[in-house]
């Protein structure tokens, strides 16, 4: 995706709140010293290239700099992923018992991506995925994602954040079971950058004991040229399906031709650059086969 007119002022506010969750009584200098270095950065960028997500890169690392930090939210993720690991049981449970498994783990995963673990550590998981409804997804190829899995032989899932990456093993399990030859690849960043999931996130719920787990680059969302000659593999393997889970993969690969490949992105739309494209409103959760110009 190149660079949208929605993108600037949130690139900024971005700044602002990631100071605000990490060092709330950080001074305002340095606040103002990480924006003008975006700034500085934004005055130079080629409009016409592919933005995200280059930017948010370059975003969360003059962060972790003005932070001496190169990773910031590494005990918020280790947090996320244990308040959900909390309730793998009683989630799985209710998942396995179903009248559709597969859907109501992808209702779950949609869940995962959409709690703000940093602001509401209220939260009611089982209650909120029992009243989750298929009439929840404001665009749903639920059947299209049925129908693609029927015909193929592996499943790639570009994964999201930490915490989320919990529900996300549930979804696998249920479809290792309904789906035993179906080969599962999970992919996570190759290096921490802001609470995207990383190799560590996924070791530490065991991830790594189930399926395979590849690295794809160090940036929230998808960069190829970066990627390894495994990733590479994968992702244009001609039998294969694509979940890309979240907005900077969605980012990543909107208006990417992928041939052969049946990729579906699942997200909860945050922005008002989400709203103009998918026709839906900030806070609707998102299931949608690409096609093309997406």
């Amino acid at each position: 995706m190149k660079l949208e007119p929605e993108c600037i002022g949130c690139l900024f506010n971005q700044v602002l709140k990631a100071f605000e969750l990490l060092n709330p009584n950080i001074s305002r200098e340095v606040v103002i010293t990480a924006q003008k270095k975006l700034m500085k950065y934004l005055l130079n960028f080629n409009i016409n290239e592919v933005a995200a997500p280059i930017l948010g890169k370059v975003t969360y690392n003059i962060i972790a700099e003005l932070l001496d930090n190169r990773d910031p939210y590494h005990d918020l993720k280790i947090e996320y992923n244990l308040l959900v690991l909390n309730y793998f049981e009683d989630v799985l449970n209710l998942i396995e018992k179903a009248e559709d498994p597969v859907l109501k783990a992808i209702l779950g995963s949609a869940l995962g991506n959409t709690i703000d673990f940093a602001g509401q550590h209220d939260i009611d998981i089982i209650s909120d995925l029992e009243n989750f409804k298929l009439e929840d997804l404001a665009i749903n190829d639920y059947g299209k994602f049925q129908n693609s899995l029927e015909n193929s032989n592996q499943l790639l899932i570009l994964g999201d954040n930490a915490g989320e990456i919990v529900f996300d093993k549930i979804l696998i399990i249920i479809l290792k079971k309904l789906y035993p030859n179906l080969e599962i690849i999970y992919s996570v960043r190759s290096a921490p950058i802001i609470n995207d999931a990383t190799i560590e996130d996924a070791k530490f719920i065991n991830l790594t004991d189930l399926i395979q787990v590849i690295e794809s680059n160090d940036a929230p969302g998808i960069i190829l040229s970066d990627t390894s000659e495994e990733f590479k593999k994968y992702f244009f393997n001609q039998n294969g399906v694509i979940l890309s889970k979240g907005q900077g993969n969605f980012e990543s690969l909107y208006g990417m031709e992928i041939p052969y490949k049946d990729v579906y992105y699942l997200l909860k739309a945050k922005c008002n650059l989400m709203e103009r494209i998918f026709g839906v409103k900030i806070g609707d959760l998102i299931f949608k086969k690409k096609e093309k110009g997406f």
